[in-house]
């Protein structure tokens, strides 16, 4: 571990003055937002990171691209991250979706097989077309800044698993809030700091410089507030959730007995567009 350093930086969600945490993660030393509580590795914000690369690794492969080999649309909607979606944004008549940085598009078939009108954009042509493989709907390489030229407007938009890759986390949810009509809803999630399988994760790509920032709750709620969006609400992703159906959730029922642990893994928030 390198010497603990006196270099100060200032946080990328609200500004404010940092100070070095104990904790290096990938060889990079982590600071700590002294108002919100971010953690975030300031000296891999100019690293550049092969996305495709990333793509094509047995951990994303087995994680992403198995999964909709092997899974429909109905039980990936069951996923703990997706859950949290869907228990907190209801769909309705006409809606439109779009989620960015959707990758090989697995949140994109559990949208599709609740209804959703969704559409799908990445940076990586390579994620987008693994996806078209298996997509009914829209799957596009573009970015945010293409779709806001282009005119585009949707009622919901989403971000899994994308605000901690970014050193500039409240530009990009300025926006992507710019995509909503009046009255839209934007739903992010992110890995959870306080969770001991994040804060000692080994994976290269829960690590510097693929993940930059580390959010607890306070910091993706000020994230939230600080791009403008309204009626604000957050909430913990825990894994092995309880299933839905009768004898998954009695076999879970049986796993909570002898006291199997479950995780605190992720956090979700919900904002509005003031409309």
């Amino acid at each position: 571990m390198s010497p603990m350093t006196s270099t100060m930086y200032s946080c990328p969600i609200c500004r404010l003055s940092s100070s070095p945490d104990p904790v290096e993660l990938g060889g990079h030393r982590l600071y700590q937002c002294a108002g919100c509580s971010l953690r975030f590795a300031p000296q891999a914000f100019e690293m550049s990171v092969d996305y495709d690369a990333l793509y094509q690794s047995a951990e994303y492969q087995n994680d992403q691209v198995h999964a909709l080999d092997s899974m429909d649309g109905k039980k990936l909607a069951d996923h703990a991250t997706y859950r949290a979606f869907f228990d907190q944004v209801p769909r309705f008549t006409g809606a439109r979706l779009l989620d960015i940085g959707c990758g090989v598009g697995r949140f994109c078939q559990a949208a599709y097989s609740r209804h959703w009108d969704v559409t799908g954009i990445d940076v990586s042509p390579l994620a987008i077309s693994i996806g078209r493989k298996f997509a009914s709907f829209p799957l596009r390489v573009a970015t945010v800044e293409q779709l806001i030229e282009q005119g585009e407007k949707f009622d919901v938009v989403t971000a899994f698993e994308v605000l901690e890759h970014l050193s500039a986390p409240l530009q990009f949810l300025e926006s992507a809030r710019t995509l909503l009509r009046p009255g839209g809803q934007a739903f992010v999630t992110v890995p959870n700091w306080n969770c001991a399988t994040v804060r000692t994760g080994t994976r290269p790509d829960w690590l510097p410089p693929i993940h930059l920032l580390f959010f607890v709750d306070s910091a993706l709620r000020r994230a939230g507030e600080l791009s403008g969006l309204t009626g604000i609400s957050t909430g913990m992703i825990w894994s092995d959730p309880r299933p839905r159906r009768i004898l998954p959730a009695a076999r879970w029922f049986a796993r909570r007995v002898l006291r199997r642990p479950r995780e605190p893994l992720g956090l979700w928030l919900h904002g509005r567009l003031p409309g």
